[in-house]
């Protein structure tokens, strides 16, 4: 009996082998996951950030004039299946729309081409500003190199009659190719972007052609921009150079620019994209806080842009009813006067950028208004008047957007949001010397009362926008 307590007293080395070759393992498979799991994770947000590359430079090009959106020349062909340039043709001047196997050729819109039915010099391109690339970009971690495109496309909706030739619009297309770091084995492939725009001096804008009245119809884009609208004539558009006190919206354009309770003007609707002061470095300009009030405690990384807080009362209300910061609650944005009749044709869609207050998880409902504004002069002072628009389900004077499903805010990055709207009395017409305008606001039953939305726009990498479906585009824009 003694011998067989003492035997068992502790561990042979057998044992100990055995347990630690088990332990090794173990460690060995957690580490392989967990590798697997950040080279997963560093993939997925290159990816990312090669996406929000191309979106960037493919909504540069969309906000070039006609005669500017053409290439400055046809781009080599590749070998390498692996380049974008693989799918070039340089032979007829082509571009492969499908990628693999590379199928439905179209014709690439380049200096020296010609137009439809030109002839001689008048026939042929010569205004384009796009270059083909690639051009090497770099964000953080990540680089990359970006390569543009732009083919004729043929509208088979409309008919030969109205329609000639096969040059009735311009097709966008944007690949951007990331480096593949030293780490990764093998050459990485490439991601794209693509997007049709309808070019109304390219297509059949000087015939008629399907739509109201036999018009054709096209998108307005109008930029929200973080400058006071001008009381007369065209705004023009401020540098950003810091962050800033929240500007109130809520006068007129005459109002000029004020902070506070006090009645200020608008910020304006611009037809032109935000500028970038340097494209080859992504952090230039840099992301400021348009609201730097201290009515909210968030993040450095979420206060940017503006922060819109909940109305004291529940539902989209178009005036604030706070007595704290009612400017804060509702922000607006009106055009410039218009100098002919714009004449909208039923939809509207709005392009944002949002992200949670503090990367929380959190819900919320954000409220769009869309409005025409006249103005005219009462006792000496200039006095607005605000016409809503009602959207087609419902008939109310707003248009609410909450992730499908009621899920929680985007977060952790910021994420572009398209919300269509379709308003009742299309076709619709803003005359000349009124202005169009947006608002948004947040409705207070689907978010925490103390919080906010934070709303990103006039900046390069974040052009918050809406495109107006229109008969008549504004000349220049």
């Amino acid at each position: 009996m003694h011998r067989l307590a003492k035997a068992e007293d502790g561990f042979t080395i057998v044992e100990v082998i055995v347990a630690a070759l088990i332990v090794t393992v173990g460690a060995l498979t957690t580490f392989g996951l967990l590798s697997s799991a950040t080279k997963n994770t560093q993939r997925a947000k290159a990816t990312q950030v090669a996406l929000n590359q191309a979106q960037q430079v493919l909504e540069e090009v969309r906000s070039l004039t006609a005669e500017e959106r053409a290439m400055t020349a046809i781009p080599p062909h590749a070998s390498d299946t692996l380049d974008p340039n693989y799918r070039v043709n340089t032979s007829s001047g082509t571009f492969a729309l499908t990628r693999e196997p590379p199928g439905d050729y179209e014709k690439l819109v380049v200096n020296g081409g010609e137009l439809y039915g030109g002839s001689g010099e008048e026939g042929v391109i010569s205004g384009g500003t796009v270059s083909p690339g690639p051009t090497h970009f770099s964000s953080g971690d990540v680089s990359g190199d970006i390569y543009r495109y732009i083919v004729w496309r043929n509208d088979e909706s409309c008919s030969e009659e109205n329609c000639p030739g096969t040059q009735d619009y311009k097709q966008i297309i944007v690949a951007v190719k990331l480096d593949t770091p030293g780490s990764q084995a093998g050459e990485r492939g490439y991601v794209e972007v693509q997007s049709n725009f309808v070019d109304p001096t390219d297509s059949a804008a000087n015939d008629p052609a399907p739509g109201p009245d036999g018009k054709v119809v096209t998108a307005q884009q109008f930029f929200l921009s973080d400058t006071p609208c001008a009381a007369e004539g065209t705004t023009t558009r401020q540098e950003i150079t810091g962050d800033h006190a929240l500007h109130n919206t809520l006068g007129t354009c005459a109002s000029g620019l004020q902070t506070g309770k006090e009645h200020g003007a608008p910020d304006a609707l611009l037809a032109g994209h935000p500028p970038d002061p340097a494209p080859e470095d992504p952090s230039n300009p840099s992301l400021y806080d348009y609201s730097n009030d201290n009515y909210l405690n968030a993040t450095p990384d979420t206060a940017k842009g503006v922060q819109i807080r909940p109305d004291d009362t529940n539902g989209c209300n178009y005036e604030p009813e706070g007595t704290d910061s009612p400017q804060s609650q509702i922000h607006r944005w009106v055009s410039d006067p218009m100098s002919a009749e714009f004449m909208m044709t039923g939809s509207v869609t709005i392009e944002f950028y949002t992200r949670s207050l503090n990367d929380g998880l959190a819900h919320g409902t954000l409220c769009v208004y869309l409005f025409k504004r006249h103005e005219e002069e009462e006792e000496g002072e200039l006095v607005a008047t605000d016409t809503q628009l009602t959207n087609t389900n419902g008939g109310t004077a707003y248009w609410e957007y909450t992730p499908e499903g009621n899920e929680y805010w985007p977060r952790n990055a910021w994420t572009k949001v398209r919300l269509t709207m379709n308003f009742n009395g299309a076709p619709y017409a803003i005359p000349v010397d009124d202005r169009l305008g947006v608002a948004l606001s947040v409705e207070r039953n689907n978010i925490n009362p103390e919080s906010a939305i934070p709303i990103m726009y006039d900046h390069p990498n974040y052009p918050t926008r809406i495109e107006v479906d229109t008969t008549t585009p504004i000349a220049g824009s």
